[in-house]
C-alpha cells in the first residue's frame, strides 16, 4: 500500500482533533505536519489551527497564507489580533489578509497603511466595493506625493472612484496627466453605455413599427368592424335575428286581434245561421 493511501486511511480512521490534541501534549505536533496536510482536505478547526502554527512557528509565510486563503475553519480574528502588531512584516501582512477575509476593511487598510503597503491596501479596497474608502485612500496617497501611486490607485480602484473626486485630486496636485488615462477610460466607458441606450432604442421603435406595417396589411374582419362601429348589435344571423323579443307581441285583444278575426271571416268561415 501506498504512503498516500495510508494516510488517507489512518484520516477516515481517526479522530483527527484527538490526535492533534494528543501530539500537542507532547510537544512533537511537528512530526506529523505531513499527516495533517494530508487531511487538511477536511477543513478542520484542530487541524488548521495546528498547521497555521506549525507555519508561522517555521516562517513559512507562503504555506501559511495559503492555508488561510484555502481553509476558513479556524479563529481566523484570534490570530489576526496575535500577529497585527508581531514584528515581522509578513506577519502583520497576513493580519491585514485575515481582517480583509472577515470584512472587517478598514481595519485592515488602516494596517497595510502604517507599513506603506499600499498595493495591499488598494486590494483591500477594491474587494470591499467601497467608494467612501476609495475616496478615502486615494486622498490620503495625495498627500504622499506619489504620483505613479495616485496612477496606480485610480487603475486599481477605477469603478470605485468619482470623475470629480478624481479631477479634484488631479487639479490640486498638479497630476492631470497621470489622471488622464483614468478619464479617457471614464469617456471610452460612457460612450459604449450611450451607444448601447440607443441601440435598444432604435430595436424597440423598429419593432414597434414592424407591428404596424403587419397590422395595417392584415385583412379586414368586417363582423369585428361592425362590432366595433356598434358595439350593442349582435352577431346572431338568419330568423332568429329577425325575430321579435318574447312579451313583445301586442295583445290579442287589441288590433291585432280584430285583424285576425277579419282573416278568418274572409277565408271562407261562415256564420252559423241555425238549423243548417
Amino acid at each position: 500500500m501506498l504512503l498516500g493511501d495510508l494516510l488517507n486511511l489512518l484520516g477516515q480512521k481517526l479522530d483527527l482533533t484527538k490526535t492533534v490534541q494528543i501530539m500537542k501534549r507532547t510537544g512533537h505536533i511537528a512530526l506529523i505536519a505531513g499527516f495533517l496536510e494530508s487531511v487538511q482536505p477536511q477543513n478542520i478547526r484542530a487541524v488548521n489551527e495546528a498547521l497555521n502554527e506549525i507555519y508561522l512557528e517555521n516562517q513559512d509565510f507562503e504555506k501559511l497564507r495559503i492555508s488561510i486563503k484555502t481553509y476558513d475553519s479556524f479563529e481566523s480574528l484570534d490570530l489576526a489580533s496575535g500577529l497585527e502588531s508581531h514584528e515581522l512584516l509578513e506577519c502583520r501582512r497576513i493580519a491585514s489578509l485575515l481582517y480583509r477575509k472577515n470584512k472587517k476593511y478598514q481595519k485592515s487598510i488602516e494596517l497595510s497603511k502604517k507599513d506603506d503597503l499600499y498595493q495591499d491596501a488598494m486590494e483591500t479596497v477594491s474587494e470591499s466595493g467601497d467608494q467612501a474608502l476609495a475616496e478615502e485612500l486615494l486622498r490620503f496617497i495625495m498627500t504622499r506625493q506619489d504620483k505613479e501611486l495616485v496612477a496606480a490607485m485610480l487603475y486599481n480602484c477605477y469603478e470605485l472612484i468619482k470623475p470629480d473626486v478624481a479631477m479634484e485630486v488631479g487639479w490640486r496636485c498638479g497630476l492631470q496627466e497621470y489622471v488622464m488615462p483614468y478619464f479617457i477610460q471614464f469617456v471610452r466607458d460612457m460612450s459604449a453605455k450611450v451607444e448601447g441606450v440607443q441601440k435598444s432604442t432604435e430595436d424597440i421603435k423598429k419593432k414597434e413599427e414592424t407591428k404596424a406595417e403587419e397590422a395595417a396589411s392584415r385583412p379586414l374582419d368586417m363582423g369585428m368592424d361592425m362590432g366595433m362601429m356598434f358595439p350593442g348589435m349582435g352577431m346572431n344571423t338568419g330568423p332568429a335575428a329577425i325575430m321579435p323579443a318574447p312579451g313583445s307581441m301586442p295583445p290579442m285583444g287589441g288590433s291585432a286581434g280584430n285583424l285576425f278575426a277579419g282573416m278568418n271571416t274572409m277565408s271562407g268561415g261562415m256564420p252559423n245561421m241555425g238549423g243548417f
